[in-house]
């Protein structure tokens, strides 16, 4: 029994482990960009790099004076790739 709980406690720290780095890579600048263009995607759904695909898409056609809706359109189709 005791190896038992040993066994699943160590598993629970592999995994939460596991789960915090995958959502290490996002700043939370990034997810806010995001979020502006994306309020109602769950981000939690996604891995870290579309979110970072997602800030880079904003980034690049801010500068290229994009609408609010060809941006929103780059963003979710980023996001929809890393589900």
């Amino acid at each position: 029994m005791k190896r038992i709980v040993t066994a699943s406690a160590a598993a629970l720290i592999a995994l939460t482990g596991a789960a915090s780095a995958m959502t290490a890579d996002v700043s939370g600048y990034d997810a806010a960009q995001v979020r502006q263009y994306a309020p109602a995607f769950d981000l939690t759904l996604v891995d870290a790099d579309a979110i970072a695909a997602a800030a880079d898409v904003i980034e690049n056609l801010d500068e290229d004076d994009a609408s609010f809706a060809a941006i929103q359109t780059g963003v979710l189709k980023e996001l929809e790739r890393g589900l």
